[in-house]
């Protein structure tokens, strides 16, 4: 038995790849006109903000949704119409609906758990909802308080009033590989749930790798349980990202045959209810992957990175999405290349072509030089006389280049100069901004004390600049020693002044020293309270 178990097991990757290969022809189209296309559910607005600590202003919700219309998204899940007590990020959903500018072309559901979030998500004028459902007992106790039996009951409710509306319905399944509390799913549970959302009415089930535990295989045979009793145009998938696994997971979707993804701009987003769930899979990442892999999304991947990019820095953090931050970068670098750069660039590429050609008219003047001689050497003159003029037109082919390669050169210097000319401006005026700030902040008369210094700095330097370039006689050297030594003893006794004093008795007795020139005594100071040594200087 334990032999048939390792064949088994060895047996269901090549099964995978079997699978793998007979649709592997949908990859290979490059031709947009032939394209299939693959619908992305962007849901940063809702899944994506739910479980941000920090409360995130309406206005910023209202903008990060009409920013994802302009990237030709087709389907954006805007809010949630739940209790802010358990979501309080999801406060402001009729806010969020009344504010934000619908687009014909683009469907905006609205999460509805229950009966009354359905009657204010229909006062704010939704036309699509979306209901959740978990293939996990113990993750459906924690996300919404009932079993997976109730919560399907309670969500008939909601669906019959939504279609009596005249309503679309979502469907979600939540944990369809791995659940934070129980480990592994079934697929036939989440196969049950997924039947039960169908029979009630949603048009679409989104199957949803909550904790991002899923591989490429599980995600597999999931969906192969799921489409025994739901047909696959009726499946999306809904990938996280813990592990790195989310664009397999979507691809090995995409091989099944589901053609809707539901994604998050920049990977914000994670369900409060599952532990290590770190997020969403990026919308960026998703969209790359799918266009160059021979689908159409209709998404436009440049202004969607700068979307991500925006709410990023709205919430204060990077980017979550490999392909933004690569776009992104990019963009940056490619910024920076300047008109002037680029004709620096340019000319630099005309040197070094330059350069070669002078090496190979030198090999041509070498081979000239060489057949003149044997030439000569044969006694033929005539033909020798007309290589040496070849070699001499040479000559000058390589001195006219000389002349084009020290012209561009000059050129290339002069403006790689002015560039750095440039910089230094930059940092004097930085500089100068600087000390503008720090003159507001002074008051007036830190002003004036910091004009007169440096104005007496001035004059110093000018002073010592005008001694340093006359010719001093010794007897002008003479006297500036002399005023230095008395600027010396004027600092020297200010010093001595300021200095505290010593009491009396306080100094310990003289040690003799030997070969004393003259011998020193403690003598009582008339201005002075404590004792000194008679031949002491004032300044040690």
């Amino acid at each position: 038995m334990a032999g048939l178990a390792v064949t088994t097991r060895s047996l269901a990757p090549a099964r995978f790849v079997r699978a793998f290969s007979a649709s592997r022809h949908v990859f290979k189209s490059t031709d947009t006109s032939s394209r299939q296309s693959v619908k992305i559910v962007e849901v940063g607005p809702r899944d994506g903000l739910q479980n941000e600590k920090k409360l995130i202003p309406t206005e910023t919700k209202v903008s990060l949704i009409n920013r994802l219309a302009d990237t030709g998204l087709s389907a954006i899940e805007a809010t949630s119409f739940v209790s802010p007590k358990w979501v309080p990020q999801m406060g402001d959903a009729k806010q969020v609906m009344a504010q934000i500018t619908r687009k014909p072309d683009v469907s905006y559901p609205v999460l509805t758990p229950n009966l009354k979030g359905l009657e204010s998500a229909i006062a704010a004028g939704a036309k699509e909802v979306a209901i959740f459902g978990a293939a996990s007992e113990s993750f459906s106790m924690k996300n919404i308080n009932c079993s997976i039996a109730e919560s399907l009951a309670r969500f008939q409710e909601v669906v019959d009033r939504a279609k009596a509306e005249g309503l679309l319905i979502r469907g979600y399944v939540s944990c369809v590989v791995g659940c934070p509390y129980e480990g592994k799913i079934a697929p036939q549970a989440v196969a049950d749930v997924a039947k039960a959302l169908l029979d009630m009415g949603c048009y679409e089930i989104s199957l949803g790798d909550t904790i991002g535990v899923g591989r490429p295989l599980e995600i597999r045979n999931m969906i192969d349980a799921v489409t025994r009793v739901v047909p696959i145009e009726k499946l999306a998938i809904h990938c996280h990202d813990t592990y790195g696994q989310a664009l397999a997971n979507i691809y090995a979707s995409l091989e099944a045959g589901i053609r809707v993804v539901d994604s998050s701009v920049s990977g914000l987003g994670g369900c409060p209810y599952a532990k290590g769930a770190t997020g969403n899979v990026a919308t960026e990442d998703v969209v790359f992957m799918l266009e160059g892999n021979g689908f159409s999304t209709g998404v436009d991947l440049n202004k969607l990175a700068h979307v991500g990019q925006w709410i990023s820095g709205k919430l204060e953090r990077a980017p979550g999405s490999r392909v933004a931050c690569a776009l992104l970068a990019k963009e940056k670098a490619k910024g920076k290349i300047t008109a002037q750069d680029k004709a620096i660039l340019d000319m630099k590429v005309q040197r070094d072509k330059l350069k070669i050609y002078q090496k190979r008219v030198q090999v041509v003047l070498d081979r000239e030089d060489s057949l003149a001689r044997e030439l000569l050497l044969k006694g033929d003159k005539r033909r020798a006389l007309l290589a040496l003029r070849r070699r001499k037109y040479q000559e000058q082919m390589i001195r006219t280049t000389d002349d084009q390669l020290l012209n561009l050169q000059n050129l290339v210097d002069t403006i790689e100069f002015s560039l750095v000319q440039k910089d230094v401006i930059f940092g004097l005026e930085q500089g100068s901004k600087v000390l503008t700030q720090l003159n507001k902040e002074m008051r007036i008369e830190d002003v004036e004390r910091l004009a007169d210094d440096t104005a007496e700095a001035i004059a110093y330097q000018n002073e010592i600049s005008d001694i340093l370039q006359s010719n001093m006689t010794a007897e002008d050297e003479e006297a500036v020693l002399q005023e230095l030594e008395e600027l010396e003893r004027q600092e020297a006794e200010k010093l001595r002044l300021d200095l505290p004093r010593a009491p009396k008795g306080a100094l310990p007795d003289r040690v003799p020293v030997e070969d004393e020139a003259e011998p020193e005594e403690y003598v009582e100071s008339e201005e002075e309270e404590g004792p000194r040594l008679r031949n002491e200087p004032m300044l040690a």
